[in-house]
């Protein structure tokens, strides 16, 4: 069946198997259980924003942050600070780690060319600085590597940084920050974007209030934003703006429509023909009923971290409570030459979703007149993008035949709205798996939670650093 919002298509023909051995009762009271999850939704955004942030579900307002509150930016001061640094900067570097860090990642690789940094180096891309990413280790060898090459090219006097840490006290973090702020000497701050929550409770807000000097800009990292849905806010967008094809006020104003129609579907769509609901109908059927361990996360289009970001957003929402599938993410076709032979012939406790946009906006073909011969020759003139496809939808046809339930989610293409659209389904799905595993309920008394919902908090990730802290 195919279940749709505009540009959004979730084909979910390879999971009927699944379907169809989950009781008829059993998927009704599921059914009634997501029509019953979206109008708890839609009530709390009701409440207003204020609200939203005690539940730790601001991020569903990332678009629309009163201009009367803390936290609110406008696209606008964006836009202008990544102009500021558009026009000196010829190196940008986002010092973060988890989701102060793969927010920018993810759409520095889904929607920039692949190979940025060569293209600005050689003066085909112009306007826009080089990208790097570190504070993700404590392990040496890249930020080395790094300090080495700005330093050899002479580009440290010309390198900007945005430090993303709400606490400004992440270990990895800060610490690579003043590496970084040691390397570029005494006027680092004036070259560097402090994106952090916005009071004394943050070690940079802190800084520049005690006078150690004045930041190029201070971001807010929102509060009622975990780290893990923080994309669409300062964190992820201001690197959205930097590299910007062309106008940085354009770009953040299309990817924020994006953002702002998946919001709008998710809380009016039906939920039977919602991808957000009946993706994770289908985890939830997979995981409590047909007893599955795993989900393969399965992008069929080349971009690695997306996955990366989807482990940390599912693994820590909604891997609570002894629940909760474990994510294994791969690309198509290339998880094909290494995953699938497991998945057809070994434990049968997966369930596959895939990804893929419906336009690859590209006509690179294979000449008409290749020398291609045997099983290669059908080949001839036909586009890679056509050859993408067929590659999925064979991989789709394949596991349904041997009863490995699947399920597709298409969008319509790589650009800013549609990936801030994709983005937020995912987002919203994995709060409604966590309604579905009731983890919005006090485990002992039954009772609603409405601050300390399971979905957005992790306490599980404190014993490393407090065991790091007692190690050193």
């Amino acid at each position: 069946m195919m279940r749709s919002i505009e540009g959004f298509t979730l084909d979910d023909a390879g999971a009927q198997s699944l379907i169809q051995m989950t009781p008829p009762d059993w998927m009704s009271a599921l059914e009634a259980n997501l029509a019953a999850i979206q109008k708890q939704f839609v009530q709390e955004d009701g409440e207003g924003y204020a609200s939203l942030v005690k539940r730790l579900r601001g991020w569903t307002w990332s678009h629309k942050v009163p201009t009367d509150h803390p936290d609110y930016v406008s696209l606008e001061r964006i836009a202008e600070i990544a102009g500021e640094i558009r026009a000196k900067a010829k190196v940008f570097i986002t010092v973060g780690i988890g989701g102060s860090d793969l927010g920018g990642r993810t759409l520095h690789d889904l929607l920039n060319h692949p190979y940025h940094n060569e293209m600005v180096i050689s003066g085909r891309l112009q306007g826009v600085p080089e990208i790097y990413f570190t504070g993700d280790t404590f392990d040496p060898l890249r930020l080395r590597g790094l300090l080495d090459v700005l330093k050899s090219r002479d580009l440290l006097d010309q390198t900007y940084i945005n430090i993303v840490s709400k606490s400004g006290t992440t270990a990895e973090t800060a610490l690579a920050g003043m590496a970084l702020a040691e390397a570029l000497g005494k006027d680092w701050m004036s070259r560097t974007v402090a994106t952090t929550g916005l009071n004394d409770k943050s070690l940079l807000y802190a800084m520049e209030k005690k006078g150690a000097g004045k930041f190029l800009a201070q971001l807010p990292v929102p509060d009622g934003v975990g780290g893990r849905f923080s994309f669409a806010s300062p964190v992820g967008v201001l690197l959205l703006a930097v590299t910007a094809p062309d106008d940085p006020l354009t770009q953040l104003k299309n990817a924020y429509e994006g953002y702002a129609a998946a919001h709008d579907a998710f809380l009016a769509a039906p939920p039977a023909s919602h991808p957000a609901y009946q993706i994770a109908k289908l985890l939830h059927a997979a995981e409590y009923y047909a007893k599955k361990n795993s989900a393969v996360f399965y992008p069929y289009f080349d971009n690695r971290k997306l996955g990366d970001w989807f482990l940390q957003l599912y693994s820590e929402s909604v891997q609570e409570r002894s629940g909760g599938l474990n994510i294994i993410s791969v690309t198509g076709p290339t998880g094909n030459h290494s995953l699938l032979n497991g998945v057809v012939n070994g434990p049968r406790d997966k369930f596959i979703l895939f990804l893929t946009p419906d336009d690859f906006c590209d006509d690179l073909a294979i000449p008409p007149d290749a020398p291609l011969e045997g099983s290669l020759k059908i080949f001839e003139g036909k586009t890679l993008a056509e050859l993408q496809n067929a590659s999925l939808k064979g991989t789709a046809i394949d596991f349904t035949s041997r009863s490995v339930p699947n399920a597709a989610l298409h969008f319509p293409k790589r650009d800013a709205a549609s990936v801030f659209a994709l983005m937020r389904i995912l987002m919203d799905m994995v709060a409604v798996k966590g309604r579905l595993q009731s983890l919005h309920l006090d485990p002992l008394s039954g009772e609603r939670l409405v601050s300390n919902e399971d979905t957005y908090i992790q306490n599980g990730v404190e014993g490393y650093k407090q065991r790091m802290r007692e190690n050193m």
